[in-house]
């Protein structure tokens, strides 16, 4: 069952809350210029990593508490602005689908065997952003780092996914399409050819699913997955 018969089967059930257009909703200039709000909360959910600037901050309850309190919040607020505008809905077990969750992780398995391919044959060990993402790792509480991470399936597929399909440029998919993939790949700042081929497939898997099934909670359950499977990876090699 697709995003679209998820639709009409929640239609004929008659839910008001949960009930959901089988065509795109209009937006206006006010609603996109609302993905402003979007991007700050993500920002601020990111950026308080910056609280734990210390090494014994990574042991310190207030500072621990303090940011798990703005992200629940950042996240509680960004739930209800995407619901606001009706560009997701109501949060459901059948969205959650397990057979095409799994065959999505799988692609991205793929894609990562595919890069190290590239990696090895360029006498690349690593990208940028993943070195990064390691030094990180060693200077945040775990818990932190792992809600930081993973996070990311939730912010940035509502980003870069439900924004421009659903809100950005929702009468042209064509378009979102290349957006999407685009910022995606963008924002990890690849710096040479096979950073730039590993983040450029892992957009083209994630947006290809969301194109086709326009389903944000599928989206973000594989990409959520894909990065526990990688903070594990850091974290055992920290």
């Amino acid at each position: 069952m697709d995003y679209f018969e998820k639709i009409e089967l929640e239609l004929a059930q008659k839910e008001p809350d949960d009930l959901f257009t089988d065509t795109p909703p209009k937006q206006n200039w006010v609603s996109r210029l609302s993905f402003i709000w979007l991007l700050g909360l993500w920002l601020i959910s990111q950026n308080m990593i910056s609280i734990f600037k210390q090494p014994h901050d990574k042991t310190s309850l207030w500072k621990i508490s303090l940011f798990l309190l703005i992200f629940i919040a950042c996240v509680w607020l960004t739930y209800g602005w995407a619901r606001k505008y009706q560009l997701i809905p109501a949060i459901n077990w059948r969205y959650f689908q397990l057979g095409k969750i799994a065959a999505g992780f799988g692609m991205m398995f793929a894609t990562a065997v595919i890069s190290s391919l590239v990696m090895y044959f360029s006498g690349t060990n690593s990208t940028e952003n993943q070195e990064l993402l390691k030094v990180i790792g060693k200077n945040l509480p775990p818990l932190v780092f792992f809600i930081m991470t993973t996070s990311a399936g939730f912010f940035e597929e509502l980003i870069f996914r439900v924004g421009p399909f659903e809100l950005l440029f929702n009468k042209w998919p064509k378009i979102a399409a290349i957006v999407a993939w685009g910022l995606f790949t963008a924002v990890h700042v690849p710096t040479d050819i096979p950073s730039f081929i590993t983040y450029g497939l892992m957009s083209l898997v994630l947006t290809g699913l969301y194109a086709k099934y326009r389903n944000f909670y599928l989206n973000m359950s594989v990409h959520f997955l894909w990065n526990t499977f990688g903070v594990i990876g850091i974290l055992m090699s920290i």
